[in-house]
């Protein structure tokens, strides 16, 4: 009976494409152009099953012409070609590519589109991604094709309430997610969570990330699948701006990150026509706490690594960082900019990366600057006080530190006991106590060639051994849980 019922099915299935081929083909046809424009039913082909076993999902999405004569569409193909996932099948014809496809003026038509997903191999991508592409004459009409990969939890475009995410699963931010104002997003010890593309985390309410010493919470892509695309073994543990990063916003307070690796993030993400800082970690202006010794972020105990643009990005923002190890951002591994109330203690901020340079363009390993350029020689100035003790400030470039002002409002900067690379002169108005210049830490390796391997312990006969200074709140154990030493060492790593 199940089989008698199938067969009808496909009878009736036949009968309805046969009797739309033979409407299509009654109606008067126009001339045809090779010239014109198309346009898609969405902006994206989304396939947004979420498998736990094999399966087959099917979607459409339709290519309409605006123009008032017929078209030819010399090829609807996919991108990828024989090595996609997915297969498409336009008036009948099913394959990878389909050619010369008329469509009537004002008129449109279907491609349908299936994609199989075994979610069970942990190589796959998370995000199966393709590009359904039209072409009339000589342009390209180009339309995202995105399919949830392996068993995780997708967060698509979403405004989030008040929620815990836990390590059960891995989650996946397609297209942005936004912790809504006065809402916690809390994030426990071992989770993963993958970004695609340009996505972002954006924090208008709060955000606790609660990784721990042997199980951190890890933030990166989701291009998991690199050998396909890169033949080089350097760049299997990724590239910088795979994803967007982790955006404070100015209604955002209260947030707390310990025990996280942001790597591999940086990419500039554009809401409609805005582009937004190409920063891993971006912490917008504090107008409520800046000053009383509360800070809208304390972050502890953390990496951020191999960032495409910056690495933590401070806007007139306030963040309390210790223990913490930032490296090799194509940009400044922490710009301060347009002010506000900072404070770095026994970090290591390493410069090795082949930093984007230009000919009005200089990055360093630390900025810090009360002001913000915004063209025309017109400038966005706030109150600075930056305060740095025991931290490590060097790389490859010949200047590692930069602290600037106008002096339309005040700025603070402060270097007591840390180990800094410098060409040009400190300005100064920068404070300074017991800071050690231009002397090697010997950190164990620091190839700029395989950022990968680097290591940022120092060894033992390290200038930096025992040459910190103890004070009042500050962590009695490294990145590592190592007992400080008295006097400290200077970094993240005793």
């Amino acid at each position: 009976m199940h089989k008698a019922k199938q067969f009808g099915a496909y009878l009736a299935l036949l009968a309805l494409t046969a009797f739309i081929i033979a409407t299509a083909s009654c109606r008067k046809l126009s001339n045809t152009s090779d010239k014109g424009n198309l346009a898609f039913s969405a902006d994206t082909l989304l396939f947004d099953t979420v498998f736990t076993a094999r399966g087959t999902s099917t979607r459409s999405v339709k290519i309409i012409n605006k123009e008032k004569s017929r078209l030819n569409i010399s090829s609807i193909r996919l991108q990828r070609g024989a090595t996609s996932p997915y297969f498409i099948n336009v008036n009948g014809e099913s394959g990878k590519s389909i050619s010369n496809v008329p469509i009537e003026a004002n008129d449109s038509l279907y491609v349908f589109a299936s994609v199989n997903i075994e979610p069970g191999n942990v190589a796959d991508p998370f995000i199966v991604e393709d590009r359904l592409i039209a072409t009339v004459g000589d342009r390209e009409f180009i339309l995202p094709v995105l399919g949830y990969g392996q068993d995780a939890i997708y967060i698509t475009d979403s405004l989030l309430q008040s929620q815990t995410w836990t390590s059960a699963k891995p989650y996946v931010i397609v297209n942005n997610a936004y912790v809504a104002e006065g809402q916690t997003l809390n994030i426990q010890a071992g989770t993963r969570v993958y970004v695609h593309a340009d996505s972002r985390l954006f924090v208008l309410g709060s955000l606790n990330i609660n990784g721990t010493r042997n199980d951190s919470v890890v933030f990166q892509g989701d291009r998991i699948d690199r050998r396909i695309y890169f033949d080089d073994d350097d760049f299997l543990n990724g590239v910088g701006g795979e994803w967007g990063g982790i955006y404070i916003a100015k209604t955002s307070y209260n947030n707390h990150i310990n025990y996280a690796l942001l790597k591999n993030g940086g990419a500039t993400t554009y809401l409609d026509e805005n582009a937004i800082i190409d920063a891993t970690l971006q912490v917008d202006p504090d107008t409520l706490n800046l000053g009383n010794g509360t800070f809208k972020l304390d972050i502890k105990n953390s990496i951020i690594r191999n960032s495409g643009g910056y690495g933590i990005f401070g806007y007139g923002g306030s963040i309390r960082a210790e223990n913490c190890l930032v490296f090799a951002s194509a940009k400044e591994n922490v710009a301060l900019v347009r002010g506000g109330w900072y404070q770095f203690y026994g970090c290591t901020i390493a410069g090795y990366a082949a930093r984007i340079s230009t000919a009005t363009e200089k990055y360093y390993g630390v900025a810090a600057i009360n002001f913000f350029d915004t063209g025309n020689n017109q400038y966005d100035i706030a109150p600075l006080v930056a305060d740095f003790k025991n931290c490590i400030i060097y790389g490859n470039a010949a200047d590692e530190f930069f602290a600037n002002k106008l002096d339309d409002a005040s700025a603070t900067v402060t270097l007591t006991n840390c180990l800094v690379k410098v060409t040009d002169p400190i300005a100064a108005w920068v404070q300074q106590s017991n800071n050690i210049f231009n002397e090697n830490p010997l950190f164990l390796e620091t190839n700029p060639n395989d950022l990968h391997i680097n290591d940022y312990h120092v060894t033992d006969a390290s200038p930096a051994k025992g040459r910190g200074v103890l004070f009042p709140g500050m962590s009695t154990v490294d990145i590592e849980g190592t007992a400080r030493s008295n006097p400290p060492t200077i970094g993240c790593y005793q």
